[in-house]
């Protein structure tokens, strides 16, 4: 018999069924097999949703209960290269200080730096997040270790006797039958594709149809400077949104990171149901990349959810401060103080983000939907007085206000505590591996 839960009179911060956030001042939530059973006004209603008295009861005593949050671009395992290469543009960042210390990493390495990185989004209620890194099955390990939905990318690609690159059918295959079709249902697969820069030409068109033969996510890099854009059009004739369209990329569901540099056209060619604009503010200013025009994109149609992107280049994985940022750039760039309102940020962390990432029954609260929860404290100083619950959110709160995490309705943290990771170990371990990178 599974664990049953219920959260008694707390507020409830999520979409309704049009995906427009609110807040539930008095609810309470049951939780049985891993799903929302009810939300109900009332004690009785929700204890009858579970059929019989629950295992365990969470007060909502100055607390709040809202979706676990959805990271959309990430490369977790650069948690070892934290803090280590700053200060630079993205392009001497990238090829000078990163990828040098990346030919060092091992699959171990890895594995080190991706705990460390679940660990960091646990703390700070992050349930879901893509990935895109090498030895994705380390990744893949340590998630489904500690519980967590990944939304992994796999690079299929090897190499042939002509000495090229050419994309392996078999590899994303076994991939998408192994994990994507994982009984825990915790993982998604999705093609990794870095840029529009970084291969041979021929190569895009053929990942582009694999793509959509096997009807694969891709997961890829687009207008995250100014260099790229000039570098694109001098080779191509088309800035980067447009030319991986022209290759045939865009016809499976595709997270776009980073779009900082986009036209009207491009803006265009992503408003697309099937793409979402993975807007990572952080990481954008630190590089000195630029502003994201968010407002224009989601006014031409473009989808948009927020990510860290690594946590060599933010430094860290706490969605929190990111949320707040986006917002106030997105204010400030246009001088209105109306945009990227708290309500609409935290749909796109939450169910735009889930959705995104393929958890399509996740990221809101309603029955029926996975018990992917997080229960914020509200009576730290910097959440009092609370005032609106979702500015209080988006505008106050920071990671280290998160109590509770749960996914699939198991806790991952519960009163701050790390139920599926050992977390000294992981610091240990990660401290390490970084020495070994250095």
């Amino acid at each position: 018999m599974t664990h049953t839960f219920l959260f008694c009179d707390i507020p409830v911060v999520s979409t309704d069924e049009t995906g427009k956030v609110g807040c539930r001042m008095h609810s309470w939530v049951a939780v049985k097999d891993g799903r929302i059973a009810a939300v109900s006004p009332t004690e009785s209603a929700a204890k009858s949703a579970l059929g019989r008295e629950p295992d365990q009861v969470i007060s909502g005593q100055n607390r709040l209960l809202l979706p676990a949050l959805a990271n959309t671009h990430n490369h977790m395992a650069m948690t070892l290269l934290r803090n280590a290469a700053d200060d630079l543009p993205l392009h001497r960042w990238l090829f000078e200080a990163i990828f040098p210390r990346e030919a060092r990493l091992t699959p171990a390495l890895v594995a080190a730096g991706s705990r460390l990185a679940l660990s960091e989004m646990i703390r700070s209620g992050t349930g879901l997040s893509a990935d895109m890194y090498y030895d994705h099955e380390e990744t893949a390990r340590a998630a489904l270790d500690a519980g967590f939905r990944l939304n992994l990318s796999v690079d299929a690609k090897r190499e042939g006797p002509d000495g090229q690159k050419h994309p392996d059918p078999d590899l994303l295959g076994r991939n998408l039958r192994q994990l994507g079709q994982h009984p825990s249902g915790l993982l998604r697969v999705s093609l990794l594709v870095h840029s529009v820069y970084l291969y041979e030409e021929a190569l895009y068109p053929q990942l582009a149809d694999m793509a959509r033969q096997m009807d694969c996510p891709v997961q890829v890099h687009i207008a995250e400077t100014e260099k790229e854009v000039a570098d694109c059009l001098a080779r191509y004739g088309r800035r980067p949104a447009a030319q991986l369209a022209h290759f045939g990329f865009f016809r499976t569901p595709t997270l776009a990171a980073h779009c900082v540099h986009l036209d009207e056209g491009e803006r265009a060619v992503l408003a697309n149901p099937l793409v979402l604009a993975a807007h990572c503010p952080a990481s954008n200013l630190k590089l000195g990349s630029g502003l994201a025009d968010v407002p224009a994109m989601l006014q031409s149609g473009v989808r948009v959810g927020i990510g860290t992107d690594g946590p060599a280049s933010n430094n860290n994985l706490d969605l929190y401060r990111d949320m707040r940022l986006a917002s106030f750039l997105a204010k400030g760039a246009r001088q209105d103080a109306s945009l990227l309102p708290a309500p609409q940020i935290l749909a796109m962390t939450t169910f735009e983000g889930a959705r995104a990432l393929g958890f399509t029954d996740s990221g809101r609260i309603a029955p029926g939907w996975q018990a992917d929860l997080q229960v914020v404290r509200t009576d730290s100083p910097g959440m009092t007085p609370l005032g609106d619950p979702v500015s209080a959110l988006v505008y106050s709160a920071a990671g280290s206000d998160v109590e509770s995490l749960m996914v699939a309705g198991r806790w991952l943290m519960e009163k701050r505590e790390l139920k599926t990771l050992d977390e000294e170990k992981i610091r240990f371990e990660a401290v390490a591996a970084a020495r070994a990178l250095a």
